[in-house]
Formats: structure tokens, sequence, C-alpha cells
């Protein structure tokens, strides 16, 4: 008894409890002055309080004589029941303990209840007044961890849990903005436009009730977002068409916290590195749809592989991409447009050129245009395949980049893995990401088997048992050696294929063993995945799928009609079937299919050597013609 005190633990948030030892005290213990006096403590300073302090807190009704016998007599109680050593005397102070003491209002992570609920003393109105700052301190210390914890998980991409956390911290505020808000994020993000409109709304009724106020305009405009559905990409329009986002998570995260830095702290460059099929225009377009969906605006760019050799094409793509129709365009110094138009010909149209410029001046002159933009809208500039881009537009945005100080400005680039060192003009900048340039790097490797399984389990429902899903997550991993766009590919196919289903389950393959290497080339499996689709459609159907893989992200109605000597309102038909097979997608802009690989796939099954080398030569030219 007289040795080190015996533990304690007490529960505060929610209706108090306390466990000696692990278990219930003598029943004096929880008399609601005994309680109080402890939880008071536990959450002073030192655990120290002064004997007069006490006094005057809990028994201000009673005269000092009596008051200081009250307080005696709850000491001497506590300590008979929690030990001697639990509650120390030093002078005219009394102190708490702190060995083997564990109070959970003392952590630092969220809490679930009211601090003290129930508890109550209206003879000690000083308490009293304490108790409800202390519940409104808890209330927001456990309200901002469960909204890290939501901004966590979202930037992770777990949608569930974040919209789980929300409804929690909405439990504890149900007139926490932040909270809505991350609702409606994770909810819009996952597909669930409509549960996000729903939350608004309700959260817009309460406070009109309540208050008669309105949401923030900042609320209301991500509402009006939402609403309109133009900040997805057309890759996630179709969510049953997406597949799950498994095992990205720590790259997610690296990618979407430089979002959250450029959006809070000024410019910031993300270089996403991976070899073709690794995800990196998915992991683009999730950036493209979050950056729309905080109202930031995109200007987006895709070289193609003659771009290098043509200078300032890129800044021609981004001119095209956004950059054109951006509202802070009119606000920018006209020197800097004027410099501008002397390599963007659209520019010249309506700005006399300057001549004898450098890259220097150019990158000066497009970093004002970005601040111009970014005064009144944050901006991401988005070049897919970056590596392919011409060094002059490189030079000059690395210039631009530098001197948009504190601006919300966000460039994003994708560049494969193997082609960065080719290209002068990218590795001077990429050399610059995390020195001179904020930003950082995402790298995207090749799933694992573990991860190949989940991917499994999401994408084939049609497994019979878990023998099955076992069998065909190792066919998957075997045949795709982990390569992201390969699974997903396949295991679509086998979605939509079901005479391919069976072949897919035969494990382990005749005269193959776990450590035979897996194909180096597109497996025949995928490649028969993929044709089972193509054939689907309508010769008219082909054609225009062939046009689009040539054109990369290019390709237009128009263009395509130019290309393909079909008429337009054909093409668009076209297009439409070939949406709603999940085999192009749409942005608002132009129509392209996302994957590399599986262009490859359709160009080399459905087009000889010549022919692709033909199409290809004409498109570039159509191209060119287009300005």
């Amino acid at each position: 008894m007289f040795g080190k005190p015996r533990s304690l633990e007490m529960r505060c948030l929610g209706p108090p409890a306390v466990l000696v030892d692990g278990e219930e005290p003598a029943a004096d213990v929880m008399w609601r002055k005994h309680v109080a006096l402890l939880a008071y403590l536990a959450l002073s300073p030192q655990h120290t309080r002064s004997r007069d302090h006490l006094m005057g807190l809990l028994w201000p009704e009673k005269d000092q004589a009596r008051a200081r016998h009250s307080l005696n007599e709850a000491v001497r109680r506590l300590r008979a029941a929690l030990g001697a050593k639990r509650l120390i005397s030093r002078g005219d102070a009394i102190t708490l303990s702190g060995e083997q003491l564990r109070v959970d209002a003392l952590g630092d992570g969220e809490g679930d209840g009211e601090f003290l609920d129930g508890l109550s003393l209206p003879d000690a109105p000083a308490f009293e007044q304490w108790l409800e700052q202390e519940r409104a301190r808890l209330r927001n210390r456990s309200l901002s961890s469960l909204i890290d914890s939501g901004e966590q998980a979202l930037s992770t991409s777990e949608f569930e849990v974040a919209q789980t956390v929300a409804q929690r911290a909405l439990g504890i505020d149900a007139e926490a903005e932040a909270a809505v808000r991350l609702q409606m994020r994770a909810s819009a993000l996952s597909g669930d436009s409509s549960g996000a409109l729903i939350t608004y709304r309700d959260f817009a009724r309460h406070i009109e009730r309540e208050y008669s106020v309105p949401p923030s305009k900042e609320l209301r405009a991500l509402a009006e977002r939402i609403r309109e559905g133009r900040w997805r990409r057309a890759s996630l329009v179709h969510t049953d068409a997406e597949p799950p986002l498994v095992g990205r998570e720590r790259e997610h995260n690296r990618a979407f916290t430089e979002l959250s830095m450029a959006l809070a702290q000024g410019p910031r460059v993300l270089v996403v590195s991976a070899l073709a099929g690794r995800g990196k225009t998915r992991l683009l377009s999730e950036c493209v749809n979050r950056w729309r969906l905080e109202g930031g605006m995109i200007a987006l760019a895709n070289p193609l592989g003659t771009d290098p050799g043509t200078p300032w094409s890129t800044l021609r793509q981004l001119m095209r991409g956004g950059l054109f129709d951006a509202p802070g365009l009119a606000a920018t110094d006209p020197t800097a447009l004027r410099m501008l138009a002397s390599v963007v010909p659209r520019l010249a149209e309506r700005f006399e050129p300057m001549s004898g410029l450098g890259h220097t001046d150019i990158g000066n002159a497009l970093g004002g245009l970005f601040e111009a933009i970014a005064e009144e809208t944050p901006l991401a500039v988005v070049i897919d395949d970056a590596h392919l881009a011409d060094e002059a537009t490189l030079s000059a945005l690395r210039g631009a980049i530098g001197t948009a100080i504190g601006r919300p400005i966000l460039v994003v680039l994708s560049t494969c893995e193997d082609a960065k060192g080719e290209y002068t003009g990218l590795t001077k900048l990429l050399g610059d990401v995390g020195r001179r340039l904020a930003g950082g790097t995402v790298e995207l490797e090749l799933f694992s088997g573990d991860e190949v399984r989940a991917l499994v389990q999401e994408m084939a429902p049609w497994c019979d048992g878990e023998e099955q899903l076992a069998r065909l997550a190792r066919r998957v991993d075997f045949e795709t050696g982990g390569d992201p766009f390969l699974t997903v590919s396949l295991l679509r196919g086998l979605a939509e294929v079901s005479s391919l289903r069976g072949e897919a389950l035969v494990w382990p393959l005749e005269n193959v063993t776990l450590e035979t290497p897996v194909p180096f080339d597109i497996p025949q499996l995928v490649k028969a995945a993929t044709m089972e689709r193509v054939q689907l459609l309508s010769a008219t159907a082909k054609d225009v799928l062939v046009g689009t893989c040539v054109g990369g992200s290019e390709v237009q109605p128009d263009v395509l009609s130019g290309l393909l000597d079909i008429a337009t309102s054909d093409i668009e038909d076209a297009l439409a079937q070939l949406e709603r097979h999940h085999i192009v997608s749409f942005d608002g802009d132009r129509y392209f299919v996302e994957a590399a690989l599986l262009r490859e796939v359709v160009l080399s099954e459905l087009l000889t050597p010549g022919q692709r080398k033909r199409l290809e030569q004409r498109h570039e030219s159509l191209r060119h013609q287009a300005g």
C-alpha cells in the first residue's frame, strides 16, 4: 500500500469511469466531487494545485474551515481506495501522481464522447465554467484530429474511411463545415456525387433553420462544382469502369500532399515517374480531378514523338489546353503577352509580337501569365509524357515556376522512368525539383502479389469461392508480372468476355513453374481480352478507335474526320460507342485512349507497320494545319 501507487485509469471522455488495477474501485471514489477532484488534478499543470484553489473551486459555498475539512476528507478516502502515494501533499499543494496513471483526455488523438458526460456540480460554478471550457477544448481537439485523419485517408484514396471519419466529426459538431467539406469531397471522389450533394443539402437546411444563414461561399462553390460535374475527367464518370486504387497508398499520399501544399503555400512541382503501364496517367487523372474539385483550373499538354524537335510546341499545347481560356489572361501584363505572342501564333492575332527574345525572356513572361491566372484561380500545369516536350518550353517553364512566388500553382510532369536521362531540357528541370524548385517525385512500381490479389478480389466477383480467387490471382500475377495496366486490362477483359475465364483459371500452366520468367511482351491473354472487346464494335467504331490511338490525346472529331475520311457526325456516333464500351475517355474537350499499352495492342493488332506509319504522318500534318 505504501510502495508505488496502484495503477489508475480514468476515462473522462463519456460518462466518467475509474479503474484501479483494472477493476472498479470502492463506491465512494465515484462520488461526484471525488471524480471532479481527480479529473481537475489530472488536467492541471504538473497534476498539481494548491489546497486553497481546490477549496474555492469545489466547495465555494462553505467557509474555509468546513471547506478544508471536506477537501481533507476527500483526499483521505481517495488515498484509501487508490493507494497512499496516489495523492501527494507538498506544503499547501496536492499532486496527483503520474506513475501508472492513464487518462484518456490526456491523449493526442480523437476521443469518443463528451468530457465527463453527465457530471455536474451546480454548487461549484467555477468548476462548471472550467468543465465547459474543457469540453469545448477537447471537442475542438477531437474534431481537429478527426479532420486530419480524414484528410490523410483522402490522400491515400481511402474514400470510405474518410467518409466515416467525417461522419464521426459531425457527430461531435454538426455545424463543423470542415467535416462537411471532407465528407462532400470523399463522396464525390468515390463517384457518389449525389451523396455529396445530399450532405450539403442537409447541412444547409440545418444552419438555415438554426441561424438563418447560408453555408460559406467556399462550401457553396464546392457544391456547385460537384453539381455541374465538370471537375471530373471522363475516366471517373463511368466509375464502374475504373479499377479500385490498391497498392498506391504511399504514392497517392505523396502526390496529393504536394497538391495540398501548392494550394496552401505556392508553386510546387510534382513529377510522376514510371515505365509505361504503371499507372502514371491514372495518377495524373486523379490529381486533375482533385485540383478541379478544389476550384482550380487545368492547362494540359500531351506531347507526341515529333514534338522534341519543334520549339515551343508544348507551350502552344498548354495555351490550347487551358491557358487561353483562363480568367486571369486578360489581367496579364501586356508586355508579357507580347513576348509570348512571339512564339504562340494565336496570341499574335491579338498582341503585337516582340522579337529577339530568348528562353529566359519567355520564361519570365510565362511566369507573369501564371501569376495573373493564379491571382484569380489556382492553376495546375500538367504535361503528360514530359520527356517528349520540347526543350524550349521546358526551359521557359523552369524559369516561370521560379518567378511565381506565393501563388497557388502546381506543375505536374509525368515521364517514363527509362527516358529521363535522354532529354536535356527535362533533365535540367528535374534537377531543380526539391532544390531550387519546391516539390517532389513519385515513382510507381509494379504491383506485389498481395496487391494483385486485392485487385482480383475487387474486379472478379464472378470467381466462385476463395480457391478460384487464389488461382486467378496467381495466374494474373504470372501473366502480367504485376504490371498495373496489364492486370487491369486482363481483369476487365475477363469481366466482359466469359469465354476466356476457363482458360484464366487454369493454374499452374502446363510445363510452367513459379520460377518461370514473366513474358516480356504483352501477354496473349491480355491481347485476346482486349481484342474480344474490340470485336464487339461496329466497323466505323473500329476505324475511329484506330484513329484515336494514332492521335493520342490530341484527337478531336474534326481532326479524325480528316484523318479517316469519315463524316463528322459518324465520327461522333462512333466515339460515343467507344465511350460506352469504356475504351476511350472524354475530358470535356477531346477524346483519347488513356493507356499507352492499350493503344499499342490496338495498333499492333489492327494495322500493319506501313499502315500505321502512313496514318501517323497524315495525323501529324493535320495537327500542324490546325495550329
